[in-house]
């Protein structure tokens, strides 16, 4: 339908739907697939992740893992199997093609390692420390409490650490391969077509906004930067150098007065 003067008119008389009807409709038909197709995107790759896993005939090695494991003295001790019930939970696991576990960076000529951090056992907040975690009343009376300050969030914040950090040790061991996950190649096939669909064309920019989230535009992000450097408050910018003398030289007048 044209832009007539008359449009509202002609709707009335021929008993059509308006422009802005139409689009309307259109907006919501697409918002209505686009959620769809999302929740079948999750019901694909739910239905993949519960393919499970099947056993290797030979397991196979792929790099070096180090963890913590208990001390010689740990082992004997009376509450060893206590000891190994609280490692399972803070313990921390590093993945490395080789047994170095260094960075490896490129420098002229050659190559240069670098040391990563250093490997520590796991620390937990409040709430890993009194609901997530379910440690028991015995386990919890081998951490101790430590406050800190957030900088991110602008709080101080608690961490419960280990007391007993000595009890374990760290070692390096061959990570070996003993189970692959099961494949279906049509619903990979499936699932790629569906994440294909969804990344182009905006749409999950769409989805992200559909969802109560907000969408992360570069453009905005600049446009807010410059606004700040706009907007800032100097007192000494666009100002000539004899302006700023003068009055430096009232104010140091009236202070002798």
């Amino acid at each position: 339908m044209g832009k007539f003067e008359n449009e509202q008119q002609l709707i009335i008389e021929n008993n059509q739907p308006s422009r802005r009807w139409k689009t309307r409709r259109i907006r919501t038909a697409r918002d209505k697939k686009l959620r769809r197709l999302d929740k079948e995107l999750t019901r694909v790759r739910r239905q993949i992740w519960d393919l499970g896993y099947e056993d290797l005939i030979l397991p196979i090695q792929r790099g070096y893992k180090r963890l913590f494991v208990l001390t010689e003295d740990t082992k004997h001790h009376k509450q060893a199997d206590l000891y190994q019930n609280i490692l399972d939970k803070i313990n921390t696991i590093w993945y490395s093609s080789d047994k170095i576990f260094k960075t490896k960076k490129r420098k002229i000529k050659k190559w240069k390692y670098q040391n990563r951090n250093e490997q520590r056992l796991r620390e937990f907040d409040s709430r890993d420390f009194h609901h997530i975690q379910k440690l028991t009343d015995e386990e919890k009376t081998f951490f101790h409490p430590v406050q800190y300050y957030d900088y991110r969030f602008k709080e101080y914040r608690i961490n419960y650490l280990f007391t007993e950090p000595w009890r374990f040790i760290l070692r390096i061991q061959p990570n070996m391969i003993t189970k692959v996950q099961i494949k279906d190649l049509e619903l990979e096939q499936y699932r790629d077509e569906l994440d294909d669909f969804l990344d182009r064309n905006k749409n999950r920019r769409r989805l992200t906004k559909m969802w109560g989230g907000n969408s992360y535009s570069w453009k905005r992000v600049l446009n807010r930067i410059a606004d700040r450097k706009r907007y800032v408050h100097n007192s000494f910018v666009n100002i000539p150098l004899h302006e700023t003398i003068n009055q430096y030289e009232k104010e140091k007048q009236l202070s002798w007065e």
